[in-house]
């Protein structure tokens, strides 16, 4: 006699548990949802936090060759061309992978600001290069002082009592009539006697050491 009393309560339960499992399904759903985005958002932060890092460093390589062209303006020699071509190539590369990687409007401008910073810095290079060999282009070349002539011409050595005398005449004399001997630190027109050779005689002369042939 109960019976159809059960039935309807046995329906109601089961009502009741459809709607409770599709209240947990939208719930579970709805987190799912939630995390999606959130690890979205959270890739694309370290996306641009990973892209900021590069441009940092990009910024401080690009800080240091301007310290490096500013610091040759005033020296004479430049910056070598190969190191100058290494980092010229390592610059392009580092903006390529930058450039393909980017996503932001913010890092296209700073990598547009350090494109312009590098322009800069090859410009000053170039000129840095330019006046360095303007400046040894304008150098003189050092010419060889000139080699003194004697005063006088040398005649040859005499051997007197064990010592050696150079026998020299006067440049335009004609005869042997005017010759005279000189001894080691005799002096003759500005030319200190050193030492008599068998075949040259040296002498000090201006602060310069000269040897003349002993005919």
């Amino acid at each position: 006699m109960t019976l159809p009393q059960e039935l309807p309560e046995h329906g109601a339960r089961t009502r009741w548990i459809k709607i409770a499992a599709a209240a947990w399904l939208l719930l579970v759903s709805a987190v799912a949802i939630v995390n999606s985005v959130g690890l979205s958002r959270l890739a694309e932060q370290t996306q641009d936090n990973a892209q900021a890092v590069q441009v940092k460093a990009l910024g401080g390589r690009v800080t240091d060759l301007e310290q490096r062209a500013d610091a040759d303006r005033g020296r004479p020699t430049p910056v070598s061309q190969a190191d100058f071509a290494a980092a010229r190539q390592a610059l392009d590369e580092k903006m390529a992978r930058l450039e393909e990687a980017q996503s932001a409007g913010t890092v296209a401008t700073d990598l547009q600001a350090l494109q312009a910073r590098v322009r800069g810095v090859e410009t000053r290079l170039e000129k840095s290069r330019q006046a360095a060999s303007s400046a040894r282009q304008r150098t003189p070349a050092a010419t060889p002082p000139k080699v003194p002539e004697p005063p006088f011409q040398v005649m040859g050595v005499e051997l007197r009592g064990g010592e050696r005398f150079l026998s020299i005449t006067a440049t335009s004399a004609t005869s042997l009539a005017g010759a005279r001997l000189l001894r080691e630190g005799d002096t003759e027109g500005g030319w200190h006697l050193q030492s008599v050779e068998a075949r040259a005689a040296v002498f000090q002369v201006n602060g310069q050491t000269q040897r003349v042939a002993v005919p």
